[in-house]
């Protein structure tokens, strides 16, 4: 049962800081546009989901959505029949997307780690692969993020707003810095804003420290790691949360309530009670980028 949640002390930064870019985009290489985002699909409707966000990236990176099947239960016909159905859910949200079929059988987690050594993006329902074969969606999501070749997003059932905001969690660590630069990428490539939060809690504080000192010194250094990619990213709104809580993905959450995608790294022993939590109760997709993902 949840427990009842205090409203975080951190607060959004007041110095919102604007940045231009001429085309509003991020910059790829071809090899980048070639890529494929690659989506996860059965016959559940958190696959048509995923399919339907899926197809949005793909169109926002110029790259084709393959339609991958896995599960060798089915018989081919009927898995054949699945990719037809999810490209016809793709096509009607995104017309200009090419799509390409592929059924395979074999291990779930397995195979789709092996798709993601070409792939730009892996794309995941929050039911479907794992409700099949026993497990849940988020232990499946993270075995595969642990070591997936390029980023993993889980999209979850419930609908978020289109234009909402991109929010990324950072640690002192170095782990979180390639969801920093996905976090980037993706807010430049929907034109929205970028809200970096980090959660820190009471341990961290010496005895005889002021809470307000520490809070200041928190975000201090929360300044001087996003400073670098700024000038990078000159045409993303840039706000910056400092939220005491133990609780991370709580504090990712709360700061943003309506984001349209919450991107997190690994951290120390890599994903973890973060993820979950998140996989369990955000309203929006989640991007897991695991150390294995290509920067």
């Amino acid at each position: 049962m949840p427990c009842a949640v205090a409203a975080p002390t951190g607060r959004l930064s007041a110095d919102v800081r604007r940045f231009r870019r001429r085309d509003g985009r991020p910059v790829m290489t071809g090899s980048q546009r070639r890529a494929a985002v690659v989506v996860g699909v059965d016959a559940s409707q958190s696959s048509r989901a995923a399919v339907r966000w899926a197809a949005g990236e793909a169109a926002r990176r110029d790259s084709t959505l393959k339609l991958l099947h896995i599960d060798g239960r089915r018989r081919e016909s009927e898995a054949a029949q699945d990719n037809l159905a999810a490209a016809s859910v793709a096509r009607e949200a995104e017309p200009s997307v090419a799509t390409e079929h592929e059924v395979k059988p074999g291990g779930i987690a397995d195979e789709l780690v092996a798709a993601s050594g070409a792939a730009s993006l892996l794309v995941l329902g929050t039911h479907g692969f794992g409700a099949l074969r026993g497990a849940p969606i988020g232990t499946v999501a993270m075995e595969v993020a642990g070591h997936a070749r390029c980023p993993v997003v889980v999209v979850r059932g419930l609908t978020a707003p289109r234009r909402g905001e991109v929010v990324v969690g950072v640690d002192p660590s170095g782990d979180s810095e390639r969801a920093l630069v996905f976090a980037l990428d993706r807010a430049s490539a929907r034109n929205t804003d970028l809200v970096v939060v980090h959660a820190w809690h009471d341990s961290v504080l010496e005895a005889g420290a002021e809470l307000a000192s520490v809070e200041e010194s928190e975000e201090r250094a929360l300044e001087d790691r996003v400073a670098a990619w700024r000038d990078k990213y000159p045409g993303v709104v840039l706000r910056l949360a400092v939220v005491r809580d133990r609780n991370v993905a709580r504090a990712l959450i709360r700061v943003v309530p309506n984001a349209g995608l919450i991107v997190i790294g690994s951290s120390g022993g890599g994903l973890g009670s973060t993820a979950q939590g998140l996989l369990s109760r955000a309203r929006c997709p989640v991007a897991l980028i695991g150390r294995a993902a290509r920067g």
